[in-house]
């Protein structure tokens, strides 16, 4: 009788462990998302292409198009020199300004250097200041 009990833990310890494995094996590749700088990019396009990568970089100066009566926008990202054309449909982020660092996901057309964003991610550069340049500013107070 005790033989049976430990052989029952035994398999079910053993099949939950399978079934835990499998899971993570099966979904491995598909969670797994890239994160490349421009120049980075393309270097190795060959590697990314048709693949989801999300691409670091600063929006170019005067690069956003919009195209009238929709929510496509098409911009450049710039990184060390290395431009990369992104087209984009959707709401873009308040945060997005001249020269602001980005990082969009999507992924890059087989044919050409073209960057199709599905998400836009902004950096925030108040967020990041030097504790000594907070200091200095004085203290905003409600009453």
């Amino acid at each position: 009788m005790r033989y049976s009990k430990l052989f029952n833990i035994t398999l079910f310890i053993t099949l939950a462990l399978l079934v835990v494995g499998w899971l993570v094996a099966s979904t491995r590749d598909t969670s797994l998302v890239y994160y490349k700088t421009v120049e980075e990019l393309l270097h190795e396009r060959a590697q990314f292409q048709n693949r989801t990568v999300r691409v670091n970089g600063h929006l170019k100066t005067n690069s956003i198009q919009r195209r009238t009566g929709t929510n496509e926008y098409r911009f450049t990202l710039e990184k060390n020199g290395v431009d990369l054309p992104v087209t984009y449909s959707g709401i873009l982020p308040d945060t997005l300004t001249t020269a602001s660092e980005i990082i969009v996901e999507g992924v890059l057309h087989p044919t050409e250097d073209l960057f199709h964003g599905t998400e836009i991610l902004t950096k925030c550069p108040s967020k990041y200041e030097a504790e000594a340049d907070r200091k200095e500013r004085p203290a905003s107070r409600t009453n």
